[in-house]
């Protein structure tokens, strides 16, 4: 008996949708049994299957930037290396300008 309710449906994560996806699409997979462990109706499998062509078609037409993805930092750790990048870029203003000085003298 399925005592899950709609709302605890609505919980799963992208992660778990697609991993429901892939258990169901196994060859041989029993998709009734699938569904029900995740409180699930076969036209819910329906719309997680249109939901993850959708997304695939439109993430092979726009693949967007390749590369590292953006990482969250610390907020510490931000103020930690902003404030040696301003000590460093005064650093190397008060070097350039000594460079300059010594340029006029030798001129």
């Amino acid at each position: 008996m399925n005592t899950n309710s709609k709302k605890e449906r609505l919980k799963l994560t992208p992660e778990q949708l697609f991993n429901l996806y892939l258990e169901c699409n196994a060859p041989g997979a029993p998709v009734k049994t699938i569904l029900e462990r995740y409180g699930l109706r076969p036209w819910d499998l329906v719309a997680i299957r249109k939901k993850v062509k959708a997304g695939a078609i439109e993430t092979l037409a726009h693949p967007g930037k390749l590369g590292r993805r953006q990482q969250v930092i610390p907020v510490e750790q931000y103020q930690r290396i902003s404030k040696e990048l301003d000590e460093t870029k005064d650093a190397l203003a008060a070097v350039g300008h000594e460079l300059s000085l010594l340029k006029k003298r030798m001129n």
